[in-house]
């Protein structure tokens, strides 16, 4: 049995029909464009029809798909796994993928930004921005990332010009938010952290967003912040999964 990708259609940018010797039997969404930067190709839903899974179509397509990312100038992947997707996590796991980080949501409402918690101003926005650029390249690296690859990354992540300002508590403890993301949250302490949670719930709130969501890579899980998330009520949704494909 033949298993093989084919693109959806006109219209469809990224969207593939996985096919059994010419019949579908599923499909795959791809971009290049994904959260990460240039260089990570992402792959963001994949489906079996339930009467064709446990006959490798997922596997190969997986492996079909890397091959198009490839082409397209990729040298990492990336998957989007739900949270508690079993079967989607085996897959991932058995072709090599590791376990990077998390996308943990919370519901939120406006009760005011908390005192103390003010907006940055330009000089303070630049120079923080910079530094934790510097910082999130430098831990990529350090887990791995080539340095292009890290460099991208890291500006993907923080290359929102038109967002709002940071808000900040000052001594370097910030959060930024935009469209309903923590893009970066730096604070010292749990309770800085909580804080700077609590405002950004707030500005996601006022501008009629149901939701907080925060990405969370696994080296930045440590107890004292797990236990500041668990109280602002996040939960985890997405599990992002990353390989090298060179």
């Amino acid at each position: 049995m033949t298993t093989t990708l084919r693109p959806a259609g006109p219209g469809r940018d990224g969207v593939y029909s996985i096919c059994a010797n010419g019949r579908s039997v599923g499909g795959v969404h791809l971009t290049p464009l994904g959260p990460w930067g240039a260089g990570t190709g992402w792959i963001l839903h994949i489906q079996v029809l339930p009467s064709r899974r446990r006959r490798g179509h997922g596997c190969v397509a997986m492996l079909a798909a890397e091959e198009i990312m490839r082409g397209r100038r990729c040298t990492r992947m990336a998957a989007a796994v739900p949270e508690g997707n079993r079967a989607a996590t085996g897959l991932v796991s058995a072709l090599g993928y590791a376990p990077d980080s998390t996308r943990l949501v919370a519901p939120v409402r406006a009760t005011g930004l908390p005192h103390g918690v003010r907006m940055m101003d330009t000089d303070e926005r630049e120079a923080w921005c910079a530094a934790e650029l510097h910082r999130s390249a430098t831990t990529l690296r350090a887990a791995g990332w080539s340095e292009p690859a890290a460099r991208a990354r890291a500006h993907a992540r923080l290359d929102h010009p038109t967002a709002p300002a940071p808000y900040t508590l000052g001594d370097g403890a910030a959060v930024w938010v935009a469209h309903g993301v923590v893009l970066a949250l730096t604070a010292r302490n749990p309770e800085a952290a909580a804080t700077l949670l609590r405002a950004a719930g707030h500005v996601t709130a006022t501008r009629g967003l149901p939701e907080l969501a925060i990405d969370l890579p696994d080296e930045a899980r440590t107890p004292e912040l797990t236990k500041v998330l668990t109280g602002a009520r996040f939960a985890p949704r997405t599990r992002y999964w990353g390989k090298p494909i060179l």
